[in-house]
This record gives C-alpha cells, sequence and structure tokens, in this order.
C-alpha cells in the first residue's frame, strides 16, 4: 500500500512541475498534494519538515496559512509537522 501512495505522490509531484509555468495555476496545489501524501505517509519526512519550519519562518508563516484553508484531514496532516514550543 505505501508503494501505491508513494507512487501517487511522485506522479503529483511530477504533473505539479510540469504545469507550475502554465497560466492556469495547477502546479503548486498539485506539488503542495504530493508533499501532503509523501509527509502523511513517512515519519522521517515529517520529521525533516518540522524542522525546515523551525529553522525558517517564512515557510512556517506559509505552510500554517496553507493548513487553515485546507480540507481537515490534509490539515491535520500539516498540523502534526508544525514546530515544538521549547
Amino acid at each position: 500500500m505505501k508503494i501505491l501512495w508513494w507512487s501517487l505522490a511522485a506522479a503529483l509531484i511530477l504533473a505539479g512541475l510540469i504545469t507550475v509555468w502554465l497560466p492556469i495555476p495547477t502546479g503548486v496545489p498539485l506539488l503542495a498534494l504530493g508533499m501532503i501524501i509523501i509527509v502523511g505517509t513517512n515519519r522521517s519526512a515529517a520529521r525533516m519538515l518540522r524542522s525546515r519550519r523551525r529553522k525558517t519562518p517564512p515557510l512556517n508563516v506559509a505552510i500554517t496559512w496553507v493548513e487553515d484553508r485546507s480540507p481537515l484531514r490534509f490539515a491535520r496532516i500539516l498540523k502534526r509537522t508544525r514546530p515544538r514550543k521549547k
């Protein structure tokens, strides 16, 4: 089952990279959806994203913005990558 999810994520990321320069804004949502699938299925990817969010405040703000506007399933996955309070 994990291979299926990773294949889907790879296909979404590839399609996002191909369509990111088109006038119709489909590339960025496809890239984000592929990232959400990878983070949702891989703990080390979630840890890496949490670390990156901690070190890069503008990225954290952008992902928090996406969390607030995403459907509950996707928002729950992204909220797990929030930097922990010290």
